[in-house]
């Protein structure tokens, strides 16, 4: 096992895979599993980064109870965002949706929800709206967005931004040996978590496993593993 070290390239050289590091190590191997997860998109704006985990998250379902009878934000148009201000309806005061273009982009039936008249007593919906600024002293206080009708820069007193423009799945490294969807997710045989390269599984949020928890990945990286078991007792 080895651990505090990156990978930062796979190569193939006929049914030989080798693994290199960042301090330049390499493995090889006939087998490989991809368990490297996703990561949150991040808006890349002042006080992002500062403010993490003071107020900025990136997952409603972890910290919503956090914040109980704040006024919080919730900047994204898609199903990440509607999931969040539906975790978060129960707990906060007072919740902005800012979404950057004029309409969702998520499923109907959740946008409807967050419409309906008993919603919209907590809920406000900003459209056209870009955040440029997400401010704080220990903790978030507040942000600046640009209204994209207006082109005025308004303001917004709360306790906490919950960023939910979606996942960017850790592919990179793969993406031209393995078959990827138009997220980026690897596509890989859910019967046996094989994908559509010879010797490489995948397991986890990287892949197009429809539900993205800690357990489902468990049991797909257990499967994967049972798999190449089978694969290579077959090879020897």
């Amino acid at each position: 096992m080895k651990s505090g070290i990156s990978v930062s390239s796979v190569e193939k050289n006929k049914d030989v895979f080798t693994v290199v590091t960042d301090n330049n190590e390499k493995f090889k191997s006939k087998t490989i599993l991809i368990a490297a997860g996703s990561h949150y998109r991040k808006l890349n704006i002042p006080g992002e980064k500062e403010f993490e985990g003071k107020g900025v998250s990136y997952c409603s379902i972890c910290d919503a109870p956090l914040f109980k009878n704040k006024a919080v934000a919730v900047i994204g148009g898609g199903n990440s965002a509607l999931g969040a201000v539906i975790d978060l309806f129960s707990y906060a005061s007072k919740i902005y949706l800012i979404i950057r273009s004029d309409s969702f982009r998520g499923d109907i039936i959740l946008q409807e929800k967050i419409k309906s008249a008993s919603w919209r007593t907590k809920v406000e919906i900003i459209t056209m709206a870009v955040v440029q600024e997400i401010m704080g002293d220990n903790f978030v206080n507040g942000l600046k967005y640009l209204d994209r009708k207006t082109n005025k820069i308004n303001e917004i007193k709360l306790g906490g931004v919950f960023v939910s423009i979606g996942y960017e799945p850790n592919s990179g490294l793969v993406k031209d040996l393995v078959e990827l969807n138009k997220y980026k997710q690897i596509i890989v045989d859910h019967k046996t978590q094989k994908t559509t390269q010879e010797g490489i599984w995948a397991a986890g949020d990287i892949t197009d496993v429809l539900y993205k928890q800690n357990n489902i990945a468990i049991g797909d990286g257990i499967k994967a593993v049972l798999n190449i078991y089978d694969f290579i007792t077959d090879l020897y």
